[in-house]
């Protein structure tokens, strides 16, 4: 009798750890930082679709910033995001948002370039490269309007630009891809 007592407290024993480390894994997957991770897989096509609009985007990786030349301390990108929410509440509660990311990077307008190397006096806030995070809202929908009458719904991607040391809003643009 003794010895099954000892093996019912033993398995009772390792159950009870067991079941404290699960908890205390579970407990650091949802307080790790998103902030520790890469920026998204598409983010190339990103900086591509950018190009295409005439806006240059460096990505930058948001866990090592350093050999980009970054030597500021950037907002993580959990705050980034928390930003950008307090402004676009109403976004987090669209039926139709597939997802919230964001990217890390350099911006800078070609256009601004050439314009204020011909004399032109331009906007300087992406005259050259800025370290910004564009939190992108995905698949929300928006109305478009065509002939009086019809309201077409096409899906969008909000895309909202902010410094990525002070957190300032630099602007936001809607994308239909």
């Amino acid at each position: 009798m003794r010895g099954k007592s000892a093996i019912i407290l033993g398995l009772g024993v390792l159950l009870c750890v067991g079941l404290v480390l699960f908890l205390a894994w579970k407990f650091a997957v949802n307080v790790l930082p998103s902030s520790s991770q890469p920026n998204p897989a598409n983010t190339k096509a990103f900086a591509q679709g950018l190009a295409s609009e005439g806006w240059i985007f460096t990505p930058v990786d948001p866990n090592n910033p350093h050999p980009a030349g970054v030597t500021q301390t950037v907002l993580p990108r959990d705050r980034a995001i928390a930003v950008v929410n307090s402004d676009y509440k109403n976004l987090q509660k669209s039926p139709d948002l597939k997802g919230i990311v964001a990217y890390l990077g350099k911006m800078s307008d070609v256009r601004l370039q050439e314009a204020s190397q011909t004399g032109v006096t331009v906007d300087p806030t992406f005259l050259k490269p800025r370290l910004v995070w564009i939190v992108s809202y995905q698949g929300i929908k928006e109305q478009s309007s065509g002939p009086p009458g019809s309201i077409v719904r096409v899906s969008n991607e909000l895309d909202v630009v902010i410094d990525a040391v002070t957190g300032e809003r630099l602007m936001d643009f809607v994308w239909t891809r």
